[in-house]
């Protein structure tokens, strides 16, 4: 990623010129949360982007199976929520693989977090001592009210379109389209 970061003028920029307005391009990042908390190196590389026109959104995808653990839910929050923060662009937060989750009953308390819940499951799972921990947790993912998931499941073509759409939604793509205007008979008009 270094190396990236110092050639964003050069080799990049020569990169992306190969590209035309209408294209879909997807940086695929490896899942290391310090290049987006420690080091600047990603969010050098999107205002890079930003600088070239690029509308730019952050997608986040967190393993389904996090959901079987509170604490490890609650930490892909924080890593979701310090990636919004730290790079300020449009979000999408994705739980991936929900093929694999086989009791499909209770995602709906993961895909828009309800506070009070998932405080009293990490209470149930951890010490007494850190309840105020616990707490401090919750309230701060509460107090965003930005962290939600949208199941990704790849065997059905619906999902896979939502979740397309919310990508597209986030980075306006297609916006600037040219309205196309329909022909009509000129009968149709005068009978309206």
């Amino acid at each position: 990623m270094e190396h990236l970061e110092g050639n964003l003028d050069d080799w990049l920029t020569e990169e992306l010129d190969n590209y035309i307005d209408d294209d879909y391009l997807v940086f695929d990042c490896p899942g290391q949360i310090e290049l987006f908390t420690h080091v600047p190196v990603l969010r050098n590389f999107v205002e890079h982007l930003k600088h070239k026109n690029f509308n730019v959104c952050g997608v986040y995808l967190l393993d389904s199976q996090f959901i079987t653990d509170v604490t490890k839910f609650i930490n892909g929050c924080m890593a979701s929520l310090s990636a919004m923060v730290q790079l300020e662009l449009p979000h999408v937060n994705i739980l991936s693989k929900m093929d694999l989750v086989t009791n499909k009953r209770d995602i709906g308390n993961y895909l828009d977090p309800e506070p009070h819940l998932l405080l009293s499951e990490l209470n149930e799972r951890m010490a007494p001592r850190f309840k105020r921990l616990n707490k401090s947790l919750i309230e701060l993912v509460d107090d965003y009210s930005m962290v939600s998931f949208i199941p990704l499941d790849l065997r059905k073509e619906s999902s896979i379109q939502y979740v397309l759409s919310q990508i597209d939604n986030c980075i306006q793509y297609g916006e600037d389209a040219d309205v196309k205007v329909r022909d009509f008979d000129p009968e149709d008009v005068d009978n309206e």
